[in-house]
Formats: C-alpha cells, sequence, structure tokens
C-alpha cells in the first residue's frame, strides 16, 4: 500500500520550514503603553500590513520580524520600507525627489 500523498506532503513541508527559515518568516506590529511593550500577535505577510496595524496604536509603534519562533530586529531594507511607511518621503525637490525624511540630503559638490 503506497504512503498517503497527504502525509508526505505535511512531513516535507515540515522539514522544509525546518531547513529554510525564510518560510517561516513573519512580521508583527509592537508599541509601548504605560511603559509596557504591546504586540498585536497577528502573523503579518508584509511590512506595510504589519505597519498598518501598529500605526492606531500611537507615536510609540514599530514592526520587527519573526524567523520560526524568534523574534529578531529589522534588517536595513525592511527598516528603511516601514520608515518610508511611517514618515513618507520628500517629492519634487530637485535632486532630492524621493529621499527618505530621515536620510541627509547629499553634498553639493
Amino acid at each position: 500500500m503506497s504512503p498517503d500523498p497527504i502525509s508526505v506532503f505535511a512531513k516535507i513541508m515540515v522539514a522544509l520550514r525546518l531547513l529554510y527559515r525564510l518560510l517561516n518568516l513573519h512580521y508583527e506590529a509592537a508599541w509601548t503603553d504605560s511603559w509596557s511593550h504591546r504586540r498585536c500577535l497577528h502573523q503579518h505577510q508584509t511590512l506595510i500590513e504589519a505597519a498598518k496595524c501598529a500605526k492606531p496604536r500611537g507615536a510609540g509603534w514599530y514592526v520587527f520580524a519573526v524567523e520560526g519562533d524568534t523574534p529578531r530586529e529589522l534588517n536595513e531594507t525592511e527598516d528603511r520600507i516601514v520608515n518610508e511607511f511611517r514618515f513618507g518621503t520628500v517629492r519634487g525637490l530637485g535632486d532630492n525627489s524621493g529621499q527618505n525624511l530621515r536620510e541627509k540630503p547629499p553634498s553639493p559638490n
């Protein structure tokens, strides 16, 4: 008798998730409230989705990544994406068009 294909597929997925942590990557929203850290506990698939969840919580919100069951700080690229959502971009200012508000302007050299 051949093995159940669904059972075989489930075992393959478990092995892949253990081997490839990116398959387990999701993002969560977090914020501070009365000196305590809170998190949404949703498994957002995108940074913007997590940021939209966090934004109504007030000024002290942030997004972090979760790989498997381990939270981690956002890397530079992920952090830039969240900051562009949070602060917007400056448009139409000569050579600085589209520059992130938190970046220094280029030197005039």
